[in-house]
This record gives C-alpha cells, structure tokens and sequence, in this order.
C-alpha cells in the first residue's frame, strides 16, 4: 500500500517518537524510507537576517553548514536503525525557499510520490494550534496524501 514513506523531522522528542513509526511501517509495509529535514529560511530580522541582507555570504554558508551537521548528526542513529532493519532509506536535507517550511514539504511529497507522510506535533490544543500555527497542521491541511500524525 505505501512503496515510499517521508519522515519529516526537526530533531525534536516528538520527531524521535515518530521515527519509530515511520521504521515500523516502513518495515511491515516494506517501503523505502525518505528522513526529511528542512533548513528554515533566514529571518530579515535577526542578527544573521541583517548580516545575510548586506550580503554577508560567509555567515550565510556557515549557519546552513551548521544546520545541515546538527541535522544528520540527529538522524545518524535513527537513520543507521532503519538500514539496520533492512529498509532502503535516505536523508534528504533541503533549505526552505522563503516561502514557508509547510510549502516546502508539501512540494517535496508532490515531486517525490510520496504515498505517507509520519511527522510529529507538540501536542498543542486546537486553539493554541490556530494561534500560534503549526507545520504538522499545515502538512495535514495541504498534502495529497495521508499524514500520520504522532503526538
């Protein structure tokens, strides 16, 4: 039913929850597994926001090259539990194009035929979900394809 499953984490507890779904339905399903993190767009209003405005490159580099390590140092254990489990799994690490995190995702599912999307959520009450917004609900709201949603 699900050839490819995309895990979309951000190196959270609720992210390391979800993984161990995303590896037990990969297995059963016998599915390829995609480990999705994407790098949040630098914000105009920060301090790297200002430098990357007046054209700051090197500072640039360096704070992706620092989000990508932390990323796959995250992943690695989980990442390893997966092939160790005999599933066909890989990292993919993509920057967000300034659109929003929920956009990027939402187009990666889409170009990749995705058939299952496991992301995990903070838990947050529907209102304060409404309020402060949320890229698991986002996700939900705007694939193709169903979410599972770990809490």
């Amino acid at each position: 039913m699900f050839k490819k499953i995309l895990f979309a984490f951000d190196g959270s507890a609720t992210s390391l929850k979800a993984s161990k779904y995303a590896i037990h339905l990969s297995v059963l399903e016998h599915s390829d597994l995609i480990f999705l993190h994407v790098i949040e767009h630098i914000k105009q209003g920060g301090v790297i926001g200002l430098r990357a405005k007046y054209g700051d490159v090197k500072l640039i580099e360096g704070y992706i090259r620092t989000r990508k390590k932390n990323a796959e140092k995250w992943v690695q254990p989980i990442l390893k539990e997966a092939t160790d489990k005999g599933i066909k799994a890989r990292l993919d690490i993509v920057e967000d194009d300034g659109t929003s995190l929920v956009g990027v995702i939402v187009n990666y599912i889409e170009k990749n035929e995705t058939d299952l999307v496991v992301i995990g959520t903070r838990g947050l009450s529907k209102f304060k979900r409404l309020l402060m917004g949320s890229v698991a609900s986002g996700v939900i709201n705007h694939s193709k394809c169903p979410v599972l949603l770990v809490k």
